[in-house]
């Protein structure tokens, strides 16, 4: 058997190569694909109160959606992030570093009863996440069955978020935008009860909103089925959070 000349193993080699290259780029990449276990590692620690609880939480549902991140809560029912804040417990925890994203519940109507309370502890903890070398994601809630009257709408809460998120340069998560995307298309899928504290298919979509904001890409196919939500129900609401998104 002869020898492969270098000139000839020098072509293998780059075809080779270049055939890897492009099936990484017409897979996305092992890195990429939805639910992957090798997907890069992110640190991320929610800080909120029942809304982000609720349901097992939607940290497990972000788990779920991102198994290789580590997620972890903060969350007492009732909580403003002023009382976030003046507990102490979020900001030694964002102080001890390592996390990717820190993001920020706060009280469902405090941003529209209250604005300048709410971009004042927003502010307060971006400090301390930028410090610590994460970044900050303000996750917008939805609109309240019981709260419509008071003028604390999806509209009005997505007005407040994008004001704190423009004045921090943060990013926002626009999770209530989705909910009313999702009720729009589909009001027979509850989302919420008449207090707002949301349904198990409610955590699952604020997780896919979450997802695809921290690891910018659509949470459409991803593998990962949330307790209490039907296969079709999840892949509906991977849709409504990916076009809320403008994937």
């Amino acid at each position: 058997m002869k020898m492969m000349t270098v000139k000839r193993l020098h072509r293998v080699v780059l075809g080779t190569c270049t055939i890897l290259l492009l099936l990484a780029a017409c897979t996305g990449g092992v890195l990429d694909r939805p639910g992957s276990t090798h997907a890069p590692p992110t640190r991320i620690l929610l800080i909120g109160n029942s809304f982000t609880f609720f349901h097992r939480g939607i940290d497990k549902e972000l788990k779920g959606l991102a198994p290789s991140s580590r997620v972890s809560r903060i969350a007492a029912a009732g909580y403003t992030l002023e009382d976030h804040w003046n507990d102490g417990a979020a900001a030694r925890e964002i102080r001890e570093g390592g996390w990717t994203y820190v993001i920020l519940q706060e009280q469902s109507q405090r941003p529209v009863v209250d604005w300048q309370s709410f971009y004042k502890f927003s502010r307060e903890f971006d400090i301390v996440i930028r410090e610590s070398g994460a970044e900050t994601v303000l996750l917008m809630t939805w609109e309240r069955p019981d709260s419509v009257a008071g003028g604390v709408t999806t509209a009005s809460l997505a007005s407040a978020y994008d004001a704190v998120g423009a004045q921090l340069g943060a990013g926002v998560a626009p999770a209530g935008q989705a909910f009313a995307r999702s009720l729009l298309q589909r009001p027979d899928l509850p989302l919420y009860s008449q207090d707002g504290h949301p349904t198990e298919a409610g955590t699952y979509l604020a997780a896919c909103v979450l997802y695809g904001v921290i690891l910018q890409r659509t949470p459409v196919g991803n593998s990962y089925v949330g307790p209490g939500v039907t296969k079709d129900d999840a892949a509906f609401l991977q849709q409504v959070a990916a076009e809320t998104l403008g994937f």
